[in-house]
């Protein structure tokens, strides 16, 4: 039986959406091994319902929380943290709180902000993960290994948008990707370390919000000089689909944006059964630079 994978469709039909970062303050992965993930990775096989409902309190405070494999060594595991540039002060409180709430498993903070590429493996999400989030995984290991990529790849439980695997998330700058099985990790590595995009699968920042990811992935695509990091402004984004006045990388531009339906199978499931799905969505149409 030949099987289809709803990556694949997605990369054949439109290619990786801008603006589907998915938006966090805080993204903070918690050290369970991976054999305890299951369907629902936050569940009681490693945890107990007060520290579940302390993880859902976090998420709602802004604190996205993710699992990752832990390294099979000695050293105690450590919860990795990686922070917007400016957080919101109550997503900073949730983390404080939430690490106090986990206090059983023992784990410290990693605060570091490391270079790091987390990568969903999780197959029991869907079968493109497994696939291709874990040969994305273990091209980008055996370059860290090599000591070749300076992010420090880590598996990690469901990133949002199983329709994107190989999907990953570049940290300090937060660049989330999509179908990075088709990307070359030391390519990846390099224009993280030069704060260049890879446009073509380029999902959006996950620090940023969604209008923003989709003016940044536009401008890039475009050839403008915007990199991961660059100060994006837009001055009027209540106008949106409408034009923009946006200030990005020191230059200002009128940005054209429309309002367009997308229709896609959204996981492996969805086309076993044939079940497609659609929705409305702003999309980047191009710019002009503003003298």
């Amino acid at each position: 039986m030949t099987v289809t994978f709803c990556s694949r469709l997605a990369e054949a039909a439109a290619g990786v959406t801008p603006g589907t970062g998915v938006r966090g303050d805080i993204y903070v992965f918690l050290p369970v091994d991976k054999k305890l993930w299951g369907r629902s990775e936050f569940n009681h096989a490693w945890a107990t319902p007060t520290q579940l409902e302390a993880v859902r309190r976090a998420r709602r405070a802004g604190v996205t929380v993710r699992l990752y494999d832990p390294p099979d060594t000695p050293a105690q595991p450590a919860i990795l943290v990686h922070r917007a540039p400016a957080p919101s002060a109550e997503a900073a409180a949730a983390l404080e709180q939430l690490a106090s709430d986990l206090g059983d498993h023992r784990w410290a903070l990693d605060e570091t902000g490391a270079p790091r590429l987390a990568l969903c493996t999780q197959g029991t999400r869907d079968r493109c993960c497994a696939k291709f989030g874990f040969a994305a995984y273990r091209a980008a290991r055996k370059l860290h290994d090599d000591g070749r990529l300076a992010l420090a790849p880590i598996e990690c439980s469901h990133l949002g948008g199983d329709r994107f695997a190989a999907t990953g998330i570049a940290f300090p700058s937060g660049s989330m990707y999509g179908h990075l099985d088709q990307v070359d990790p030391a390519q990846l590595g390099e224009a993280e370390a030069d704060g260049r995009i890879l446009a073509r699968h380029y999902r959006g920042r996950v620090f940023e919000s969604p209008l923003t990811q989709i003016v940044r992935a536009g401008l890039a695509r475009d050839g403008f000089d915007v990199t991961t990091i660059s100060d994006v402004t837009i001055a009027n984004p209540e106008d949106a689909p409408a034009a923009l006045d946006v200030v990005a990388g020191g230059r200002s531009y009128r940005v054209q944006l429309s309002r367009r339906e997308f229709r896609f199978f959204g996981d492996c499931r969805a086309v076993a059964q044939n079940r497609s799905s659609r929705e409305m969505r702003v999309a980047y149409e191009g710019a002009e630079p503003v003298a």
